[in-house]
């Protein structure tokens, strides 16, 4: 994870750097003279070489330090955090709606395997997959704030206004993991051990929710995982679009206005989160499978009876090799 952000950090460092326009003449305006500016360059340490500015900043990050905003001229951290509630409760309002209705669709699909409810899946889920999140966020927009006048069409700080951009994300999270779920499912149910459990006389209620779901359900955790780390770091359009003021926001408006300290922040946001969330399916994975967790277990077991034959006790590393 380390290695990661650090590369981020610095191709994103890099870009702003090359990046055309002199965020200090942004800052003071057009009547700021000559003078005002370069003294104003060799207080924010903008005139240094690139190496120099990254290395200082990477110190400031390492003990805390997210920098100073060149805009304002607040701690980035206090911009940044003031931001990542918004996102938090978007996104996992979003997933959490994605989740209760896809894998509930996706296993129906697959069970009712081509009739006309695994078409209206298909259908649905295809038009989810295909309509950009602006334009479904636009379409809500027309239809239940201005047409019905039921629901706010901005964020004004209330639940409600949470409810369309929800709506909006997790429409697009429903679709994709509905269509990996259905896959899934099918290959699942066409497997061996189903075959033989029906056989046996297991019902195909037991069979179908109790052994093949829980298997079914690793491909579409990695999806929603995915999803999530985009929602987290991509959610510009709708923050945009329902004017919330999150991490995505703060994000743009900083690029707009040349202010590195902040877009570097946003982006070690999102870089840890996106480490973070990795993390914790790779540890879900273990938690649904005991397979995972089997073969995890086998390796160490594995590597134990290998260090304790090397220090000369063969006859325990070879029972273990044996059991």
């Amino acid at each position: 994870m380390i290695p990661v952000t650090v590369a981020v950090i610095f191709i994103v460092y890099l870009i702003m750097y090359l990046t055309p326009g002199d965020p200090v003449a942004l800052l003071l305006g057009g009547d700021a003279t000559p003078e005002l500016i370069v003294e104003t360059r060799a207080e924010l340490g903008i005139s240094d070489p690139f190496f120099v500015q990254f290395g200082r900043y990477l110190w400031n990050l390492v003990h805390g330090n997210f920098g100073m905003s060149w805009y304002t001229g607040n701690p980035v951290s206090e911009r940044l955090f003031a931001a990542v509630p918004y996102t938090a409760k978007l996104s996992l309002g979003a997933m959490m709606v994605a989740l209760v209705i896809s894998i509930p669709f996706g296993v129906i699909a697959a069970v009712r395997r081509n009739t006309i409810v695994d078409y209206l899946i298909s259908v649905f889920a295809m038009i989810g997959v295909s309509a950009p999140t602006f334009w479904v966020g636009t379409m809500l927009i027309l239809l239940f704030a201005l047409e019905w006048r039921s629901l706010p069409s901005a964020f004004d700080g209330t639940w409600k206004s949470y409810i369309l951009p929800t709506a909006t994300q997790g429409f697009y999270l429903l679709a994709s993991i509905v269509r990996t779920q259905r896959s899934s499912m099918l290959e699942v149910l066409s497997s061996d051990y189903i075959r033989t459990a029906r056989a046996k006389g297991v019902s195909h209620f037991s069979a179908t929710y109790k052994h093949a779901l829980r298997n079914a359900v690793l491909p579409s955790i990695t999806v929603a995982g995915l999803d999530f780390s985009m929602l987290v770091g991509g959610s510009v359009a709708i923050e945009t679009v329902f004017a919330i003021p999150g991490v995505g926001r703060l994000m743009i408006d900083s690029i707009k206005l040349h202010d590195t300290p902040t877009v570097i922040g946003c982006i070690v946001f999102v870089s840890v989160m996106v480490s973070i969330i990795n993390l914790l399916v790779d540890l879900l994975y273990g938690f649904i499978d005991p397979r995972i967790k089997a073969q995890y277990l086998k390796g160490n077991n594995h590597g134990k009876g290998k260090n304790q034959k090397e220090e000369g006790k063969p006859g325990q590393a070879d029972m273990e090799t044996v059991s």
